[in-house]
C-alpha cells in the first residue's frame, strides 16, 4: 500500500485516475448535458434500454404501469406535425433555460402565454409555470416543503405536523407582517426544502448506463496499491469485512456528505448564510463521482442565520431515509439487469472544512481544546499578551527518534519527548455522549457572563479548569449521525 502522494502524479495530468478510457462509441455522454436527453438519461429511454412503450405490462407491478403511461403522456408530440420536439422535451428545455437566465416567475408566464399563441392550437405545453412544476413533480423532480421554527428549534413534521406555535419557544410558525406584526396565517416562517433521496436512486437505475456505471467499483479496484478511488481505502475494505452482506451486492451504494454556508446572493455586503447539503455517490468512476451533475443535492437549509448547533433539525429528513435505506432498503427496478432488487446505502464519511466539521460532529473546534482528534489533551497554550491560544507539541506524534523532536531553534526551544495517547474511537465517543441531551434552538434566556477580555489570566484560567473537569465539556451536543446503527463504528480501529 503506497501512503501519501503517489510520486507517478506529480509529472503526469489529473484527466485518467486508472480507469480505461471511453472509446468513441460512448462519446454520446458529451451531448447528454441537453436538458432532453438528460431526461431520457434518468427515464431509461436511452440507447440500448427497455422502452417504456412496448414493454410486456402483465407482469409488472401497478406502480410501474402507471408510470410508463405518464411516461407515454410526456413523450407526446408538442404538436400534431412537430417532429422535432415532445412535450417533455419542451418543458425540460423552456425550465433549463429560466434556471440558467434566472428569469423571474412573471416574466416567465409571460413567456409561456407568448408561446401558445405561436404555436399552433393544438399544442401540449403547459400554461404556466406552476403547471410545469406539477408535470416534473410527476416523474421526482420536485422537493418537499417542511415548515421550520424561525429559531430552529423543530420542523413541523411527524408529531409537530400539526402545530401553530413551536412547542419550545412558543414562537407562532406563520410569518409576522413587519409594520402592523399581524400574522400572515399560512405563510410559514422559515421553510426547509427537502429531496427526496429514495426516488432519485430509483431514477439512477432505471438508465441502463448509470445501472452498469454503479457497478464500477466492484470490479476496478487497484491492484498496485495505490489509492485511485475510495474503494481503495481502509474504511470501504473494513465496511466489506464488518458487513459482508451489505458488500454481496455491488449495487448497494456507499454515500459521503457534504456542506457549507454560502450566499446565495452573490453579494459581499449582505450577511446570509444558506447551507446546501449534498451527497456523492462513490459507486461511480472517478470521473463522474464528483462531477456536478452526480453530486446530489438533499437538503437546502434556509438563511439568513447559519444553522450553527442546530443543524441536526434539519438534517433529521435525510437521516430518517438513509437510517431506512440500512435497515430495510428499497425495491428498485435495475435496468441493466433487468431485475428488481433490494437497494441499501450507507453513508461512508462527511466532507467539510474544520468549523463545519465542529457544526457537524458537535465538537469544540476552537479555544483551549480546540483540536477534535486530542480532546484534552490538546497541546494549547495561551499567549498573555497576544491573548490567544496556540498549539505547540505536536511533535509529539513523530515516530520515536526523530530528528524533528531535537530541533529546538526550528520549533518552542524544547526538546520534545512526550508520545501522542491513542486516537478516540467512535464507540468509545458514542458512550461518552450516551448520557448527554441535547437542546436545539436559540437560547430562551440570554445569560449574563463577564467577556474573556475583561477576566484576568488566573480568572480565565480557573474557569477553564472548573469547566473542563466535565468530561462532556468539549462536546456541544449528540451528533444525529449516531442515530444511523452503523456511525459509531469507527473505520479505523
Amino acid at each position: 500500500m503506497i501512503r501519501g502522494m503517489d510520486k507517478k502524479y506529480k509529472s503526469s495530468r489529473w484527466s485518467i485516475h486508472g480507469e480505461k478510457r471511453d472509446s468513441a462509441e460512448d462519446s454520446v455522454l458529451q451531448y447528454e448535458t441537453e436538458a432532453f436527453d438528460l431526461f431520457k438519461t434518468i427515464f431509461s429511454m436511452d440507447e440500448g434500454g427497455p422502452n417504456p412503450t412496448t414493454d410486456n405490462e402483465d407482469d409488472e407491478a401497478p406502480e410501474e404501469i402507471e408510470f410508463k403511461k405518464k411516461l407515454r403522456d410526456a413523450q407526446t408530440p408538442l404538436y400534431s406535425d412537430c417532429l422535432k420536439h415532445t412535450k417533455v422535451s419542451a418543458i425540460m428545455g423552456l425550465y433549463r433555460f429560466k434556471v440558467k437566465s434566472g428569469v423571474s416567475e412573471n416574466y416567465f408566464d409571460q413567456l409561456l402565454v407568448l408561446l401558445e399563441d405561436l404555436l399552433p392550437e393544438d399544442n401540449v405545453l403547459p400554461k404556466s409555470l406552476a403547471a410545469i412544476k406539477k408535470f416534473l413533480k410527476i416523474f421526482g423532480f420536485g422537493y418537499d416543503s417542511i415548515h421550520a421554527c424561525k429559531n430552529d428549534c423543530i420542523l413541523y413534521r411527524k408529531e409537530y405536523e400539526n402545530l401553530e406555535s413551536c412547542p419550545r419557544c412558543k414562537v407562532s410558525r406563520w410569518e409576522m407582517d413587519k409594520h402592523s406584526n399581524e400574522l400572515k396565517v399560512g405563510i410559514p416562517a422559515k421553510v426547509l426544502r427537502y429531496f427526496p433521496i429514495k426516488d432519485r436512486f430509483r431514477r439512477m437505475f432505471r438508465s441502463q448506463r448509470m445501472a452498469e456505471d454503479l457497478r464500477w467499483h466492484y470490479t476496478n479496484a487497484t491492484e498496485d496499491g495505490t489509492m485511485r478511488h475510495p474503494v481503495d481505502s481502509i474504511s470501504w475494505a473494513q465496511v466489506n469485512a464488518k458487513w459482508p452482506d451489505f458488500a454481496a451486492d455491488p449495487r448497494n451504494l456507499r454515500l459521503g456528505i457534504s456542506t457549507d454556508g454560502m450566499n446565495p446572493f452573490s453579494m459581499q455586503s449582505t450577511n446570509h448564510s444558506t447551507w446546501p447539503v449534498l451527497l456523492v455517490n462513490y459507486n461511480t468512476p472517478p470521473t463522474m463521482c464528483m462531477k456536478a451533475e452526480n453530486i446530489m443535492l438533499t437538503l437546502l437549509i434556509p438563511g439568513p442565520t447559519a444553522p450553527g448547533n442546530n443543524i441536526d433539525v434539519y438534517l433529521a429528513p435525510l437521516i430518517d431515509d438513509l437510517k431506512d435505506l440500512w435497515a430495510e432498503g428499497i425495491e428498485v427496478y435495475d435496468s441493466f439487469a433487468k431485475e428488481n432488487f433490494n437497494l441499501r446505502a450507507l453513508l461512508l464519511w462527511s466532507i467539510s472544512d474544520y468549523p463545519a466539521l465542529g457544526t457537524l460532529s458537535g465538537c469544540k473546534v476552537k479555544g483551549k481544546q480546540a483540536c477534535n482528534v486530542c480532546g484534552k489533551d490538546t497541546p494549547a497554550r495561551w499567549l498573555k499578551f497576544s491573548r490567544k491560544f496556540v498549539y505547540m507539541s505536536n511533535r509529539r506524534r513523530l515516530p520515536p527518534g526523530h530528528r524533528y523532536r531535537y530541533k529546538k531553534a526550528w520549533f518552542d526551544n524544547t526538546v520534545e519527548e512526550g508520545n501522542a495517547n491513542r486516537i478516540q474511537t467512535g464507540a468509545e465517543i458514542y458512550e461518552t455522549l450516551q448520557a448527554f441531551t441535547n437542546d436545539f434552538g436559540r437560547p430562551l434566556e440570554k445569560e449574563k457572563k463577564r467577556k474573556r477580555l475583561e477576566l484576568e489570566d488566573d480568572e480565565r484560567l480557573q474557569e477553564e479548569e472548573c469547566e473542563e473537569s466535565n468530561e462532556l465539556w468539549r462536546w456541544k451536543k449528540r451528533s444525529i449521525f449516531f442515530d444511523l446503527p452503523y456511525w459509531k463504528v469507527n473505520y479505523s480501529n
